[in-house]
């Protein structure tokens, strides 16, 4: 039906003439007034009708356009707010890294996320940054929040971070409070485990877990997490201690890379 008003608005011209004509050779043939009277109101009725249906099309084929418009100009404006927002969540991520950057007393790369790792066996982080940007191979990597895990490949322009929640990844730590040192690793969870902890030392949850400094790899004091779950076993020597991480590895963005001091190259033991 709408194809048919279609072609007829387009063609109305021909159509009318068309129309015209046939009608007046129609009058021709009659004589009687009444009977023309009736016609031509009839007539008039009928282009009057088709004249409504045509307004009415137009108008809806004008609404239909304006909607698009509308639509689009929405969509324009929410991608726009969209952005806008993005932005200044951008700025405030990076003025409080900038902030830690200058506050810190390492010597900090800054480097945005821009991908995971593809090793099905390594759980790992794609960096910006590599060895022209001056990082090197088992250098930590954190953000303001704690430590996310050590820089694994380098290359050129681009690096691979292993980060603590993968099975490979071993850090020694210390308790805040008790200062007893332990192995942190993760078992596949959504915990980071404090190991080699006797049953002897007093650990609650709540305790801040760093970085130990015993280490060729991690500087001692860096936060990697809380403890969040104490259990013992009369028939084992060591607690059970879940550590929630200090830093969300599923929404890391931009990371920095510490420059490894000499002291710590020398040294041996575990990471």
């Amino acid at each position: 039906m709408k194809k048919v008003f279609g072609i007829f608005s387009q063609r109305r011209t021909v159509f009318l003439l068309g129309f015209y004509v046939v009608f007046s050779l129609f009058l021709m043939t009659l004589n009687d007034p009444y009977q023309l009277r009736g016609i031509r109101i009839a007539v008039l009725q009928t282009m009057s009708w088709m004249h409504q249906i045509r307004d009415h099309v137009n108008l809806v084929k004008n609404l239909k356009e304006e909607n698009q418009q509308l639509r689009k100009k929405l969509l324009e404006k929410s991608l726009e707010n969209q952005q806008m927002q993005e932005s200044m969540l951008e700025n405030i991520r990076l003025h409080r890294m900038l902030k830690f950057k200058e506050e810190s007393n390492y010597s900090l790369i800054a480097a945005k996320v821009i991908g995971y790792g593809q090793e099905p066996t390594i759980r790992s982080l794609i960096l910006d940054v590599g060895s022209a940007d001056s990082v090197e191979k088992n250098q930590p990597v954190i953000t303001d929040l704690g430590l996310v895990g050590k820089s694994l490949v380098v290359e050129k322009n681009q690096s691979i971070v292993q980060i603590l929640m993968d099975r490979n990844s071993l850090v020694s730590a210390r308790l805040q409070k008790s200062r007893e040192v332990g192995v942190v690793g993760w078992s596949g969870n959504l915990w980071l485990d404090l190991n080699y902890i006797s049953r002897e030392v007093v650990v609650e949850p709540g305790e801040v877990v760093l970085t130990s400094g015993l280490s060729r790899i991690y500087p001692a004091g860096i936060k990697i997490g809380i403890v969040a779950e104490v259990r013992e076993n009369e028939y084992e020597l060591f607690k059970q201690i879940k550590i929630k991480p200090a830093v969300d590895f599923d929404r890391l963005e931009e990371v920095f890379v510490i420059k490894t001091p000499d002291s710590l190259k020398s040294r041996e033991g575990i990471d």
